[in-house]
C-alpha cells in the first residue's frame, strides 16, 4: 500500500508531494499533463522563479521530487476512486493499474470557460489573461480590454485600473452592472460598452482591435476576460466531500477536508496564484504527516 497518492501535478501537487515525500511516506504523484497555464508563455511573481515558462517550472519541479527515492510519477488519469473497509483508497487508472493507499491530496485545479467570444481562444494566454496580478505588470500602461460577462466585472475593472488608465469594459452584449457601478466606471473614465463582440482582429495572438456588433471598431493592444471556473475533480459528489457555493473544495489550513485521509490544495480549494498553491500544497504535505505522527503516537 502507497502512503500517499497526490493527484495533480501543478504546483500545489508537486509541493505536496516534496513535503510528504520527506516525511519518509511512499508518494504517488498522478498527473494527466494538462496544466491549464499551458497556454501562456511566462509563469510570473512566483520568487526566484519570476518569468520561467511553465513547462520550465514542472520540469524543475519534477526534478526535485525524483531527488527523493520516497517519491515516484506516473503520467495517467485517475478513472475511479473508492473507500475501503480499511478506512483506506482503491483508485483505478486509464491504464487500468489498481492502487491502493492510506492518504489522497487532490490538486487537480479547475477547468475555465472563457468568454462568448469567437476566437478569443488565439488571444487567451497572448496578449489576453484572466488574471491581473499574474499578468498585469506585462499589459501596464496599454490600451486595455476587459472582457467581462459576468459580475465579476466591477472588481477586475478596479484592480486593472491600478495598470493602466487607458480601460474599456465590454460585456459581450450581457447586462452585469447596476446603474451605481456603471457610475462608478464613468467617474473613474472607464467606458462601458455593451454591445455583442462579433470580432477580434489581430495577429499572431496579438490583439490589435475589437469589432462590435454596432460597427463600431476599438483599438486595444491586449486585455483580460472574466472566466467560468469548475473543480476539475469528478468525484467529490461520490466521495462526500464538502464544498462551498461556488463549488470549491472547503479545507483548513493544513489541506483537511471533511473526509479522513483526503486532503485539497491549490485552486480545487479556490482560485489562486502560483506560489499560493504551492504553499498549500506544503500545507497538505505537512498536515499528512502531523497526522500520521499523532495516530503513531495514540497506538502506543
Amino acid at each position: 500500500m502507497i502512503d500517499v497518492v497526490v493527484i495533480g501535478g501543478g504546483p500545489a501537487g508537486m509541493s505536496a508531494a516534496l513535503v510528504a515525500g520527506r516525511g519518509k511516506n511512499q508518494v504517488l504523484l498522478i498527473d494527466e499533463e494538462k496544466p491549464r497555464n499551458a497556454v501562456t508563455h511566462e509563469t510570473h511573481a512566483f520568487l526566484t522563479r519570476d518569468r520561467i515558462k511553465p513547462e520550465d517550472f514542472r520540469k524543475e519541479g519534477r526534478r526535485d521530487l525524483l531527488n527523493y527515492p520516497t517519491i515516484s510519477i506516473k503520467n495517467d488519469k485517475i478513472l475511479f476512486i473508492e473507500k475501503t473497509l480499511e478506512n483506506s483508497f482503491k483508485l483505478t487508472t486509464e491504464s487500468r493499474e489498481t492502487i491502493q493507499t492510506k492518504n489522497i491530496v487532490l490538486a487537480t485545479g479547475v477547468k475555465e470557460t472563457l468568454p462568448d467570444v469567437k476566437g478569443i481562444e488565439q488571444y487567451y494566454g497572448n496578449s489576453i489573461f484572466s488574471c491581473p496580478f499574474c499578468d498585469g505588470w506585462e499589459m501596464k500602461d496599454r490600451p486595455l480590454v476587459l472582457i467581462a460577462e459576468s459580475i465579476q466585472a466591477i472588481h477586475v475593472a478596479k484592480l486593472l485600473k491600478n495598470w493602466t488608465d487607458d480601460l474599456i469594459v465590454a460585456t459581450n452584449g450581457n447586462s452585469v452592472f447596476t446603474a451605481e457601478q456603471k457610475k462608478v466606471l464613468e467617474i473613474n473614465n472607464i467606458r462601458l460598452i455593451e454591445e455583442s463582440i462579433v470580432e477580434l482582429k489581430g495577429t499572431g495572438g496579438e490583439l490589435q482591435s475589437i469589432v462590435f456588433e454596432n460597427g463600431e471598431e476599438n483599438s486595444r493592444s491586449g486585455g483580460f476576460c472574466t472566466t467560468v471556473l469548475d473543480t476539475n475533480f469528478p468525484f467529490v459528489e461520490q466521495l462526500g466531500i464538502e464544498v462551498n457555493e461556488a463549488g470549491f473544495i472547503v479545507t483548513d489550513m493544513m489541506g483537511h477536508t471533511n473526509i479522513k485521509g483526503i486532503y485539497a490544495a491549490g485552486e480545487i480549494t479556490g482560485p489562486s496564484q502560483l506560489i499560493v498553491s504551492a504553499s498549500q500544497g506544503h500545507m497538505a504535505g505537512a498536515g499528512i504527516i502531523a497526522d500520521s505522527c499523532e495516530e503513531a503516537f495514540q497506538e502506543i
